[in-house]
């Protein structure tokens, strides 16, 4: 009995001094610049030093910079826009608003034929679409509807944001001119149709629909013609976003059971099964493809608050 006492003992402060060590390495890693995961996968925190949530990642044109939604500034409770290296080095605020939410989207948000930004904001009372140039300056309301006007994002050329809207009653999609202002409506679905985005190539647009009773991905025609079901799956299919050349999307899904979303990719007209990107227990979601297409940017709270991650597309 004094043995196994002794053993009891011995065990609880091994296991006391194991849990110590695990928490000082935990506040290590949070102070870092950056740090890689502790799961099965490769992916890297690009906001270690945050403490607030970072969140929605977009790539920069020229693939150097990464734009995404911050609470570090503003009130601390409020999204502000940011950009920081792609290494998660020097970042700074572009939008410093007090109170108001200032929010982009994942995938083509940053634009690089105008070299501008598109975000939601309601610093007008109203969420509005507004568009600013990429350092911030020159801030330019483009809707202005009393609905709400959310998830904007340019046409390769920068003459055209498609957003979603509940204008009309429930959530759909539309595009506007940001010139002349014409206001184009894509979707006429009693369901919701949210979050799309613009193929590079400019000949589609990629959102997710529950149309079908879940959260689906679908592409169609920048006309709002041909609209296409990509991933068939009885899953939730989240946050598309498309690859440089248009010929996949990269999405969040919990499919196959998942207790939590994970990232995949899926060919553009559905062929083929997904490839699942990320592998960790916690949240995985808003991703965006780099330019060149070697590298996926997307938001987690692996590690308590949501932070920037990336990682390697499989086969690079």
């Amino acid at each position: 009995m004094m043995v196994r006492a002794g053993w009891k003992l011995l065990g609880s402060l091994i296991a006391t001094s194991l849990i110590f060590v695990i928490w000082l390495m935990g506040c290590s890693s949070r102070n870092s610049e950056t740090r890689t995961s502790n799961t099965a996968d490769s992916a890297v925190c690009l906001t270690a030093n945050s403490t607030s949530d970072d969140q929605n990642p977009a790539f920069s044109p020229d693939g150097k910079s990464i734009l995404f939604s911050s609470k570090r500034n503003g009130n601390g409770k409020n999204l502000n826009i940011w950009k920081m290296d792609t290494t998660g080095k020097n970042p700074v605020p572009l939008t410093n608003e007090s109170v108001s939410d200032n929010v982009n989207m994942p995938g083509s948000s940053w634009n690089g034929a105008g070299n501008r930004i598109t975000f939601s904001s309601d610093r007008t009372g109203n969420d509005e679409i507004w568009i600013m140039n990429a350092d911030g300056t020159n801030p330019v309301q483009v809707t202005n509807n009393p609905a709400r006007d959310w998830e904007p994002t340019f046409s390769p050329d920068g003459e055209w944001i498609a957003f979603q809207s509940d204008r009309d009653g429930n959530w759909e999609i539309y595009k506007i001119n940001i010139t002349t202002d014409e206001t184009i409506r894509l979707t006429n679905n009693p369901a919701d149709d949210w979050e799309p985005n613009w193929s590079p190539i400019g000949d589609k647009i990629v959102f997710q629909s529950n149309r079908d009773g879940n959260w689906e991905i679908y592409t169609m025609n920048t006309n709002g013609s041909n609209q296409l079901n990509v991933t068939h799956d009885p899953a939730e299919d989240t946050d598309p976003s498309f690859g440089p050349d248009g010929t996949r999307i990269v999405y969040s899904s919990n499919s196959g059971g998942l207790e939590e979303p994970e990232i995949f990719i899926i060919n553009a007209d559905g062929t083929e099964e997904p490839i699942r990107v990320t592998n960790n227990p916690t949240y995985d979601g808003a991703p965006a493809f780099s330019p060149d297409g070697t590298k996926i940017a997307f938001e987690s709270d692996r590690y308590g608050n949501v932070d920037v991650w990336l990682i390697n597309v499989p086969g690079f």
